[in-house]
């Protein structure tokens, strides 16, 4: 099975920006968003013509181009998806003519497909980044949460954080003065579901860059 993880925040936090060091020679980046990777130099890096990119945001799309990376990209070493959430709204908007339950568990179901070829199909030789944006507020009983959001019941139960071992939400310290930085939290601060193995990360906070996620992440499941 492939390394999953998901990278969890909202809108400008750094999702995309945190794969700015990954190799374009060993990268296939999933551009379901459709817009311009926030990455200096992306159109030159990434392409259809280098094989390394694509603009699917279809279901059926991106299970399709999952299953052949095994045999057919074996030099791909890293899959980035970006984002999930985009793949869940062109379902339902093209989808918006069926009315009641069919409706919402075919996304479940779609989604689901997913993850279950990234875990069972993909090699445990690549790591797999699907990034999301995060739903964040207060439950009915005043609790604060921080979470993948999802669109429908259904994917709600599901909890796609629970499909991975590594969940990292983008966090962004700001010195009043324009200069941002930032990070990946990497475990649960009482609000979020940030997970990650215990010892993984030496620090509960690091910095937003997926090629030291993947580093670190090899180098504790291989040890």
């Amino acid at each position: 099975m492939a390394n999953l993880v998901i990278i969890c925040g909202k809108s400008g936090s750094g999702k995309s920006t945190s794969g700015s060091n990954l190799d374009p020679k060993t990268t296939l980046w999933l551009n379901c968003d459709q817009k311009s990777l926030p990455i200096k130099g992306w159109k030159k890096n990434y392409s259809k013509e280098n094989k390394n990119y694509a603009t699917a945001s279809s279901l059926v799309d991106i299970v399709n181009t999952l299953k052949v990376v095994p045999e057919k990209a074996k030099h791909i070493k890293t899959i980035v998806i970006d984002t999930i959430n985009r793949v869940m709204t062109d379902k339902v908007m093209g989808e918006r003519h069926i009315k009641g339950f069919e409706k919402w568990a075919s996304l479940s179901g779609g989604i689901y497909d997913i993850f279950t070829v990234i875990n069972q199909t993909i090699p445990d030789n690549v790591d797999v980044f699907v990034l999301a944006h995060s739903d964040e507020g207060y439950t009915d009983m005043g609790a604060q949460y921080r979470k993948v959001m999802t669109a429908g019941k259904q994917l709600d139960k599901i909890v796609l954080e629970s499909m991975s071992s590594v969940v990292l939400f983008t966090h962004i310290e700001s010195d009043g003065k324009g200069k941002n930085e930032y990070f990946f939290q990497t475990q649960t601060d009482g609000v979020s579901t940030a997970k990650s193995p215990a010892g993984m990360f030496e620090d509960y906070q690091v910095p937003n860059d997926m090629q030291m996620v993947k580093d670190t992440m090899n180098k504790y499941y291989n040890e």
